[in-house]
């Protein structure tokens, strides 16, 4: 195969969560060597969350583990044993960068923080993910995504505007912490190539989630407004009732709206009374009562792509099986088939962006400790009778 992007990186994958879990995907698809660390005969926390392939509840089996986990290394170690921080310390020696996702710290709490490390490995980096990052007066409280949400303002901005607040979608926040860690991660190691030293990279969770409202944090901060719930402030803009499910009709760019008039049997929308953006958004409630029962006698597919064939961005709500089926999927390869040892064949999501020359691999997860002798004794030159001794006395 084609050299990767992150070929010759070695990552120690501390993480227990899916931001961690997440960041270090993105590592090894694309080239890093990700070992991944766990607690010998229970393994990563996330291997016990379902669902299960087959629906068979076991170690091997969790599809949240298997897809977070692709193409890593997996190896065992016990950290509650002195010999295990040991173990750990000679890891992160022989890695380019450490990433953990447990507050305050594994490594901070076995007494192996980042300025303990950088003292015999001053080119390591260190990307810790945190819910509320490592400094500051919240720095060592827990909290889940749906606090996270709430702390970081997304719950404001989320549901009906008549209703109570809502959480966004599952781990939204931890995937976009995930994602922050792995650009940051990457920025560490571009500056490390230039100064020759390592740094520690500090995510928090909550902070990430302030992307997700950019826009309302702005008006607030330049107009000093709350923003509400509810719909898009522009007309029309939404998600609306069609007549095979759902569509999204949103009059952008505004120049070329006019262009849709045809697609709808109602001339109203089109008339001098809607026919500025200022003048729809006066008239909400007034405009969009003639335009629900035009969207409703449309098929979801006809409205998207007869949208987008004058320049509107329209689209549609997709049902699970029309994601799979979809032919823009198809032609780039998105979906791929990986085979596991245990859980068997399955279709996997590919990566989040392609690179030409430098391809993206989707191989399975590890098994349980399935790497033990490749790093303990190849990396780090245990004998065997070492091995046997750690393995004996639960380190590994």
């Amino acid at each position: 195969m084609t050299k990767r992007a992150l070929s010759g990186l070695r990552i120690i994958d501390l993480s227990q969560g899916i931001a961690g879990s997440y960041c270090t995907k993105l590592l090894s698809g694309f080239g890093a060597d990700v070992i991944k660390v766990e607690r010998p005969g229970t393994g990563d926390r996330m291997r016990a969350l379902g669902p299960f392939c087959r629906n068979e509840e076991g170690l091997e089996t969790s599809i949240p583990f298997l897809w977070f986990n692709t193409g890593k290394k997996s190896v065992t170690l016990n950290f509650e044993t002195e010999k295990g921080v040991e173990l750990l310390k000679r890891l992160s020696e022989v890695a380019d960068v450490i990433v953990e996702d447990v507050s305050p710290g594994i490594t901070s709490s076995r007494g192996l923080n980042y300025e303990v490390l950088r003292k015999t490995h001053p080119g390591l980096i260190m990307t810790s993910i945190s819910p509320f990052g490592l400094t500051g007066p919240y720095s060592n409280y827990n909290a889940e995504e749906i606090e996270l949400n709430a702390l970081s303002g997304g719950m404001y901005m989320t549901g009906d505007p008549q209703k109570a607040p809502l959480a966004a979608g599952p781990a939204l926040y931890q995937y976009t912490a995930g994602q922050h860690a792995y650009i940051a991660t990457l920025m560490a190691l571009f500056q490390r190539g230039s100064r020759g030293e390592g740094q520690q990279v500090d995510v928090s969770t909550q902070e990430s989630g302030l992307e997700h409202i950019e826009i309302t944090l702005s008006y607030q901060l330049q107009q000093k407004k709350n923003g509400k719930r509810g719909g898009h402030l522009f007309v029309p803009w939404g998600t609306y009732e069609c007549r095979d499910g759902y569509a999204t009709v949103i009059s952008m760019p505004y120049r070329h709206w006019h262009r849709s008039a045809d697609l709808f049997e109602d001339p109203r929308l089109f008339g001098k009374k809607y026919a500025g953006l200022r003048d729809r958004m006066a008239l909400r409630e007034e405009y969009e009562e003639i335009l629900k029962p035009c969207v409703k006698a449309r098929g979801k597919r006809e409205l998207f792509h007869e949208g987008q064939a004058r320049n509107l961005a329209f689209g549609y709500v997709a049902g699970i099986d029309e994601v799979l089926g979809s032919p823009q999927h198809r032609e780039r390869g998105f979906f791929e088939e990986v085979d596991h040892p245990v859980a068997g064949k399955h279709q996997y999501c590919g990566a989040p962006f392609k690179m030409s020359e430098t391809p993206w691999q989707t191989a399975s997860a590890p098994l349980l400790g399935e790497h033990n002798a490749d790093v303990y004794g190849g990396v780090l030159g245990c004998s065997p009778e070492e091995m046997q001794q750690l393995a004996d006395g639960g380190v590994i």
